[in-house]
């Protein structure tokens, strides 16, 4: 792609935008409302991919966030599922240490 298609596309974007948000601005709002939401579901689908490779294909079941609905044993499990990572890799234990030794200063 040549630059200067890249950059007149950029710039009918913006205007696009911008003329969107002033005529009809609750239309913006939820564009923009659904392009964030469907940038967090791909930002989490990618850590889940990253965490499975690092992990092993296991990890990637417990990686999805949890609701604030979660039960006590849920969360239990959560953080079960949290020292168990912390504890496959040594140097990770070393900086939460380290990190829990400075909160108590504080």
């Amino acid at each position: 792609m040549k630059w200067s298609g890249f950059l007149i596309g950029a710039l009918a974007g913006a205007a696009t935008a911008a003329y969107m948000a002033k005529k009809r601005p609750g239309m913006f709002a939820w564009a923009s409302s659904a392009a964030g939401n469907t940038m967090t579901g791909f930002s989490k689908r990618a850590m889940g991919a990253m965490l499975s490779r690092k992990f092993g294909s296991d990890a990637s079941h417990d990686v999805s966030p949890k609701h604030s609905s979660v039960s006590a044993k849920e969360s239990g499990n959560a953080w079960g599922q949290i020292e168990m990572l912390l504890n496959s890799d040594p140097s990770v234990k070393d900086q939460v240490e380290d990190i829990k030794s400075e909160a108590k200063t504080h």
